[in-house]
């Protein structure tokens, strides 16, 4: 009797190791560190690009919504480049900036703070809009994003195109340019007709000349 209760202590000790043997060897969820946000990251250089991701509603232009920060001693004027379409942004030294914060000062996208409140070693700059008008950016795509500045080797990343359908985005898609276009008398369906005639003449035989005729008399 005392063999076979030494024997289940023997084996329920051997399942129980096995059970936590394997837990011990499967990674931990907590160790997985995934990014939780809409947009990516990228460095360089000095300059962290935090949650970058482009809004808008067609392929005929874009707005650049993310977080620049400059962790380096000097100004840095940092260039964005999208499809061939170029635009810079300028960041204060150990400063950070909110683009897009402006169109949209309570999107939660952003996440702007209020300017000189320092966070994460970075004081907060003005934020500002970056706007691309000839992008090729069609939403629900990844679009190649190239972000450069001088003295350090740039750096391209996959940004992808969300579109103003989303709440935290309803504000940030760029406005249509408006056009003018000139109406033409022969676009509103209208001609001119007839010969064009001067204030006070007539057309045609029944003009008359005051000055002269036959009826007139003289004294």
């Amino acid at each position: 009797m005392r063999a076979r209760v030494l024997v289940s202590v023997a084996v329920a000790a051997t399942i129980a190791f096995g059970a936590t043997g394997c837990e011990f060897m499967s990674p931990a969820q907590t160790a997985e560190i995934k990014q939780i946000t809409d947009g990516v990251n990228a460095t360089t250089g000095k300059v962290d690009i935090r949650n970058a991701l482009l809004i808008a509603d067609d392929a005929d232009g874009a707005r650049f919504v993310g977080t620049i920060v400059n962790n380096a001693d000097d100004d840095v004027t940092l260039s964005i480049e999208v499809g061939g379409d170029t635009q810079t942004v300028t960041v204060p030294a150990n400063t950070h900036i909110d683009l897009g914060a402006a169109a949209a000062p309570s999107a939660q996208a952003t996440s702007p703070t209020e300017q000189g409140e320092t966070t994460q070693g970075t004081k907060a700059g003005q934020s500002r809009e970056v706007v691309f008008d000839d992008a090729d950016t069609t939403p629900g795509s990844l679009v190649k994003v190239y972000f450069s500045y001088s003295g350090a080797e740039g750096v391209s990343a996959s940004v992808p195109v969300l579109t103003s359908a989303q709440e935290e985005y309803a504000t940030l898609a760029p406005s249509p340019t408006p056009t003018s276009t000139a109406t033409s008398p022969s676009e509103n369906g209208t001609q001119p007709t007839g010969d064009a005639t001067a204030p006070g003449t007539q057309s045609g035989d029944s003009q008359t000349d005051s000055s002269s005729g036959d009826s007139g008399t003289n004294g």
